[in-house]
């Protein structure tokens, strides 16, 4: 018999497994009973037997209604306590898949096996029983979901792909980092699969020039996060880095006023280091500036004078130095490969990140290491995501463009982008910008080491991430995290011991008579003792079908061991 979930009631396959078997089981339980009950008194033979079942009818019927209507009842009750699950997107047929495809429903995430529950003596939390499934509403999904576990535990075919599909059945646009690049294919063919179209942005795709309608002053803080991520901006090399950022800002300041086509990283590069390109703009400003609008002149002066005042006057170790902090994240823009994928134009036309939100357009970023260059890759994708961080904070701003509509940002490994500056500051206020992130990595073992050793960062970061779905790994800082979070338990520990004696006098009688006695004694003693609600061992049994969810449902807590199923492509 197929199991039956609550929601499934009054279907036709409830109909046909649930009811209907209860019907026949409750009118044969009567005739049995009335048969044997009526032997005194009803005729012998087939006629008590045609007698017995005329009222096993009329009382088995009612009966099993009456118990249907119980459980029914039981269930209403239960749900007032557990928070309302959203409709899975599993095993749709076509109509229901067209009617997501207009809204968001939620995540389902997997179902429970019920391990947790037993070891909890409070029932604390939502009650998980085995089966129950757990799912994210929209507001649930957004409070961000991060999956960790080892190399090959299965976090992206049992985790990053199902909810991919579940995320592009439904209307939410999807923008997804292909940062190990052997990704690409599997999201294009579950896009495919949901019936969704892919746009790729990178390699043989679309050019995303990642300054355009950004200001200088914000284009120059996604280079600034750049430079924090390759370590620097602490301690000595603060002055270093403010001094970059600062030259970075003015130059970009002079192209987006004098020379806008060449408004992006590869043109700041070439302000900054090549003498007759910013002289040129200098020159421009100044033949201009009578047309300028007095904000534009103020903006230009500004500029003017770092460059003729400050920057020309730096003695040459010190530019040396600055300039040298510069190209070690500008440098590999410069390269004609980034030059095509982020400052020109392309065949395949310029990526538009606002079509996430107005469209539900689905992007995927790929850059080949092979290609780009390890840092180049790196450093484009921390800037791809800086830009969509910016955009989505600023959705309010245009009214024009879809409030209602949530957007995924779908990455694995995402430790290899991240930076301490940007994700402190963005995901903690996410979940009002309707962004829904769906991020992996091994561990936070991994994390901290891409923060630099900074487990106050790394702290920081995971508190944002809400849903955490872990599956099988070694690393020690995970293990630890999911201690303090879980905590402990009381166990009770109940010991006995039993003895027995015996013992003869005189077993002769020469001296008297024989004597025999014996003795037997039991004791039993029970202490409480406290053990980890699930600990490394628990977390070496896992199977590669099994994860620990650690996560918020509504305002209550959800923890449990799931089951869940993987999704190749």
């Amino acid at each position: 018999m197929p199991e039956i979930e609550v929601g499934e009631r009054g279907t036709s396959q409830w109909f046909k497994y649930v009811m209907l078997p209860r019907v026949v089981l409750f009118v044969l339980a009567a005739w049995l009973g009335i048969w044997i009950g009526t032997w005194p008194f009803a005729p012998s033979g087939m006629a008590r037997a045609g007698y017995a079942f005329n009222l096993a009818l009329w009382t088995g019927i009612p009966g099993s209604i009456a118990y249907m209507l119980y459980l029914g009842w039981r269930d209403r009750k239960a749900g007032k306590e557990a928070p309302s699950q959203t409709v899975s997107v599993q095993d749709v047929d076509d109509a229901q898949r067209e009617a997501w495809r207009h809204d968001f429903k939620g995540l389902f995430i997997g179902h429970s096996t019920g391990f947790l529950q037993a070891r909890k003596p409070d029932n604390s939390g939502w009650p998980t029983p085995e089966g129950t499934p757990i799912e994210l509403s929209p507001e649930d999904a957004a409070k961000n979901i991060l999956v960790l576990g080892g190399i090959g535990s299965g976090k992206t075919t049992r985790s990053v792909n199902p909810l991919l599909s579940r995320v592009l059945q439904q209307n939410p646009g999807a923008l997804i980092f292909d940062i190990k690049t052997d990704y690409r294919d599997t999201a294009e063919k579950i896009a495919a699969a949901c019936g969704r179209s892919v746009k790729i942005v990178g390699d043989g795709g679309m050019t995303l020039n990642l300054f355009r309608g950004c200001t200088p002053e914000v284009a120059a803080s996604y280079l600034k996060s750049c430079f924090m991520a390759e370590g620097q901006g602490h301690g000595d090399s603060a002055f270093w880095v403010d001094s970059a950022v600062e030259a970075c800002r003015h130059a970009l300041n002079l192209l987006n006023l004098l020379d806008p086509p060449n408004y992006s990283i590869a043109g700041c590069y070439e302000v900054v280091f090549y003498d007759s390109v910013r002289d040129k703009l200098l020159a421009t400003g100044a033949e201009q500036i009578e047309s300028m609008t007095d904000r534009q002149q103020r903006l230009f002066l500004q500029s003017q004078r770092f460059f003729v005042e400050v920057w020309n006057k730096h003695d040459e170790k010190l530019k040396r130095n600055i300039m040298g902090t510069i190209n070690s994240v500008l440098s590999p823009f410069n390269h004609p490969d980034l030059v095509d994928a982020f400052s020109q134009a392309s065949a395949q036309g310029e990526a538009d990140l606002s079509e996430l939100i107005r469209d539900g357009a689905v992007f995927v970023v790929n850059l080949p290491v092979t290609k780009y260059g390890k840092e180049g890759a790196r450093f484009a994708y921390l800037l791809i995501k800086l830009r969509f961080f910016t955009m989505m904070r600023e959705r309010k701003q245009h009214p024009e463009w879809d409030q209602q509509r949530h957007v995924a940002f779908i990455c694995d490994e995402y430790q290899a982008i991240i930076d301490p500056v940007s994700d402190g500051d963005f995901w903690d206020k996410s979940r009002s910008t309707k962004t829904v992130g769906i991020v992996s990595m091994q561990g936070v073992a991994s994390l901290t080491q891409a923060l630099g050793g900074n487990r106050q960062a790394a702290d920081a970061i995971l508190q944002n991430f809400r849903q955490r779905i872990i599956y099988r790994t070694e690393d020690t800082e995970t293990l630890r995290m999911i201690q303090s979070v879980l905590g402990q338990v009381d166990v009770t520990v109940t010991t006995g011991s039993a003895s027995y004696s015996e013992s003869y006098s005189n077993p002769t009688g020469l001296h008297g008579s024989a004597s025999r006695s014996e003795s037997t004694s039991e004791t039993e003693s029970t202490s409480m003792t406290r053990q980890e609600l699930f600990g490394p061992a628990d977390m070496r049994a896992l199977t590669a079908d099994e994860c620990l969810f650690i996560g918020n449902i509504a305002e209550r807590s959800v923890d449990e061991v799931l089951r869940v199923e993987p999704l190749y492509m």
